[in-house]
């Protein structure tokens, strides 16, 4: 809880116990210290719905305060009522708080800025307009050696209530998300020293990159540029060149149609319980079977336009990147179907030096290629004996460099992201019990530590420079 709306909903619980007793003194001093702290609160802070019952009750304190004529019957009644409603209140807040981020340990402040690119060769598939090429929207989160004054709030203008109705919850939730600061500012001059290493991010389906503040400012602290895609029609929420553009539900539904799911359970079934090559059949025909090559391919070029797009913008003295990118030090991360995009153009694309899959299934056409840059895949918690994921028989096939296989303990597959910071009730969110915070510090250190090694190729050897650091959370396995 904010400290002004913890003093508030304390002195506004106290005064309305205060009704119930003798201690008219107490009850003055605790009802207009509440008046005074709901007037700071909402200035300062600024109100949110998991206070409303908190103002609720705060009216009824007014009201049994003024008014001297209420039946000792009603007025009783009427401050249970205030003080049932103002606990309520507080658990509220509680389980829903305002996010706060930690501070990038990095020595470099966040600058973002947004690319508009147009992929003239590809015409979109996810639209029934003729003539409409595929549009990219990518965030560029850059370093920069100039103070932070005007920090941008993070998922505002609709964005985080965009998210929880694509989810089909009630976008009340989420509209106090932008009183959360976040330790970036648009338009932070970007730092003077050159060729500065890139990482591309791609989100998870229906995420889009926002939802990785949390990843993205810690790495960008370090001297890294992320350029994060928003994968149009297949991010909740995109924008481009003002213009806001949904989800495709109908893409959504379609990847599904015509699949037979009996088919599909009996194929997982027979790859988790089959220890020999009827094992590695079945889950090579599920990987062919299930229709979701189109979207990955669709994913992986994005990926591979705007690696291509960086390399002109890195060259256009016009560009706030000119001359600011090495771009021969490119790694990818992704979450999700993120994390399978970003590996399946890594097995292609020959300019990468590195790779993370945080937590996607590798489905697509990865398993009938090789993938020769080295690659970190992280894995929630789960009980991998009954939940199949192809990614033990895909990267056992085709990884021919390091390939580091990291289990987070306690975590589930949304605690890559922000998510673990939105809500306490775990269930909502589909996380972990694990801490959001000790969460970001072990993702970042696995995230920027791989990078280090092999985007920035400094000698380190990354499975005993995690280990020395002791993170009890995590089981890794190089292969």
């Amino acid at each position: 809880m904010r400290i002004l709306e913890l003093f508030l909903l304390l002195s506004l619980i106290g005064c309305l116990i205060c009704f119930f007793t003798q201690y008219v003194k107490v009850k003055k001093w605790l009802f207009y210290s509440s008046i005074v702290f709901f007037a700071l609160h909402g200035v300062v802070e600024g109100v949110r719905w998991q206070m409303y019952l908190g103002y609720t009750a705060l009216l009824i304190s007014i009201a049994l305060y003024y008014v001297s004529n209420i039946k000792k019957v009603v007025r009783l009644s009427l401050a249970s009522l205030g003080l049932g409603i103002a606990l309520l209140s507080v658990v509220l807040c509680i389980v829903m708080p305002v996010i706060k981020f930690p501070e990038p340990s990095g020595t470099f402040s966040v600058g973002l800025e947004s690319l508009y690119l147009e992929d003239k060769t590809r015409e979109e598939t996810l639209t029934k307009e003729k003539g409409d090429y595929r549009k990219l929207t990518i965030d560029v989160y850059y370093p920069s050696d100039h103070e932070i004054t005007k920090p941008i709030r993070y998922m505002d203008h609709g964005y985080a209530e965009a998210f929880v109705e694509s989810k089909g919850m009630p976008s009340i939730i989420a509209t106090h998300f932008d009183l959360t600061k976040t330790h970036t500012q648009k338009s932070l001059p970007i730092l003077k020293k050159n060729q500065l290493p890139v990482i591309v991010l791609s989100h998870g389906l229906l995420w889009n990159s926002t939802m990785y503040t949390s990843i993205i400012e810690e790495i960008v602290s370090q001297g890294y540029v992320v350029f994060a895609i928003q994968h149009t029609y297949e991010s909740f929420l995109s924008e481009y060149q003002g213009k806001r553009i949904k989800w495709s539900q109908k893409n959504i539904d379609d990847m599904n149609t015509d699949v037979d799911f009996g088919f599909v359970h009996k194929k997982m079934d027979l790859a988790l319980n089959a220890k020999d090559e009827r094992g590695n059949k079945a889950a090579y025909e599920l990987i062919q079977y299930l229709p979701y090559f189109e979207s990955l391919d669709r994913w992986s070029d994005d990926i591979s336009f705007v690696i291509d797009q960086l390399a002109v913008l890195n060259e256009d003295s016009s560009s706030f990147l000119y001359q600011k990118l090495n771009m021969n030090q490119i790694g990818l991360l992704g979450h999700s179907w993120g994390g399978a995009a970003v590996v399946q153009n890594a097995s292609v694309n020959k300019k990468i030096k590195g790779v993370i899959n945080m937590d996607g299934a590798q489905f697509g056409r990865v398993i009938d290629t090789t993938l020769q840059a080295p690659l970190l895949v992280m894995h929630a918690d789960r009980n991998y004996d009954k939940f199949f994921t192809p990614n033990f028989y895909v990267y056992d096939q085709v990884a021919k460099n390091d390939y580091y296989l990291v289990t987070i303990k306690s975590t589930g597959h949304a605690n890559f992201g922000d998510l673990g910071y939105w809500s306490k009730i775990h269930s909502l969110t589909e996380t972990g019990e694990i801490d959001p915070d000790r969460m970001s510090y072990i993702t970042n250190q696995l995230i920027l530590t791989f990078f280090n090694t092999y985007v920035k190729q400094q000698s380190l050897e990354m499975k005993e420079a995690l280990i020395r650091k002791e993170y009890p959370e995590i089981e890794i396995i190089k292969k």
